[in-house]
């Protein structure tokens, strides 16, 4: 076992520039969404614009990419360490906690399903054995909000690459939106889910011995 504090801190603060990331994407695409409808066009703001929003897209890739390699550090963590707690309270082999998020079409269920393992064996007072099986609403409701944020996205990629004309590519910006808003509260969502599962199991790990 090794103390999730130091990933745990990271990720929170990786989530923190994902956050404002999205937000600035969703201010300047809101921008750009209605300038691409206004007429008269003033070429000069519009310039201005799109060249804020293509650094929106930079920003949010970039801020996305390295949260996701330390999250995943974490989780991969967070998963040996309730191994530990509960060795026959898990229903997947720990690789699953790395390749559950690569692995195409299995990433929609599989992270879900080991994060609620982790957190059933991570709660106070349970002994070492197998953990009670015991849903976590919030776990639940970060992973929906996931989920359902890469739908508009894939959604908004399909019609801007068949797009003929200004209304297929309003549409298509529209559903961005509304995407970086979901991507927005699942981001806010896996800070409770990462400061809630760090505290939990710091407090199980002392029931035993302190993490070094």
């Amino acid at each position: 076992m090794r103390s999730l504090r130091g990933l745990g801190i990271a990720v929170v603060a990786l989530l923190g520039l994902v956050i404002a990331a999205d937000v600035f994407a969703l201010v300047v695409g809101a921008r750009m969404y209605a300038l691409r409808g206004a007429e008269p066009v003033d070429i000069a703001v519009y310039d201005r614009w799109e060249s804020l929003y293509r650094w929106s897209d930079v920003a949010t890739m970039n801020t996305f990419v390295a949260c996701g390699v330390v999250f995943i550090l974490w989780f991969r963590r967070a998963r040996i360490n309730a191994e530990a707690f509960a060795p026959d309270g898990h229903s997947l082999v720990r690789g699953w906690a790395v390749w559950g998020w690569i692995v195409p079409v299995v990433n929609l269920w599989i992270p879900r399903r080991v994060a609620l393992d982790v957190w059933s064996a991570s709660t106070p007072g349970t002994h070492l054995g197998a953990a009670p099986r015991q849903s976590s609403g919030l776990v639940n409701a970060w992973w929906t909000l996931w989920v359902v944020s890469t739908v508009p996205t894939a959604l908004a990629m399909w019609i801007h690459a068949e797009a003929e004309g200004l209304a297929e590519t309003r549409q298509a910006m529209a559903l961005t939106l509304l995407s970086v808003l979901l991507d927005i509260a699942a981001a806010v969502l896996a800070v409770v889910v990462v400061r809630r599962l760090t505290a939990l199991q710091h407090r199980k790990a002392l029931e035993a011995v302190p993490l070094p």
